[in-house]
């Protein structure tokens, strides 16, 4: 489970009570000593400068460990964001690729469909031509046909008519008996 801030600065207490016990001792062992004023002085600044700095530390420390939590916790919360997000593109994946498939499905059937539809036209329509071919044939052509029946007409007027002759009817019967 994180942290939160108020428990990394949690240690720091105990550590900061025995660097005031180290520097009591330090400056009692050297007063012990006989160590003169200035000494006594210089260990009094710094344990107090290195008091100021390790306070100094620990609370930037503490800020910095503090910005880096909430920058996980950002983190995270952007990383749920973005596995909804994911999860419901998987979703709407999922249903387009099924919608494909079906597509596909239908465009195949419908193809097939139609290109069988369309071999029987053609079947229909070669039958139908080949039917028309033969009845024209039977017929003839019609070019050879009247000029065949131009040339018969032209024979016949080629001929010259026949005068009727003046006969009757009555003169070729026989008669009855």
């Amino acid at each position: 489970a994180p942290r939160s801030v108020s428990e990394h600065s949690a240690p720091q207490r105990p550590c900061r009570a025995a660097r005031e016990k180290e520097t009591q001792t330090a400056s009692a062992a050297m007063s012990a000593g006989g160590a003169g004023g200035a000494g006594k002085t210089f260990a009094q600044v710094a344990n107090q400068l290195c008091g100021e700095l390790v306070g100094q530390l620990t609370t930037e420390h503490s800020r910095e460990v503090g910005k880096m939590y909430q920058e996980v916790v950002a983190l995270r919360t952007e990383l749920e964001r973005v596995s909804e997000l994911m999860q419901g593109y998987l979703g709407r994946e999922k249903v387009l690729t099924d919608m494909m498939e079906q597509l596909m499905g239908t465009y195949n059937e419908s193809t097939h469909h139609f290109q069988g539809l369309h071999n029987q036209f053609n079947e229909a329509t070669g039958s139908v031509m080949n039917s028309t071919q033969q009845q024209r044939v039977a017929m003839g052509n019609p070019v050879t046909d009247t000029q065949r029946e131009l040339a018969r007409i032209q024979q016949l007027l080629a001929q010259p008519a026949v005068q009727p002759a003046d006969l009757h009817l009555h003169n070729l019967v026989p008669p009855r008996r």
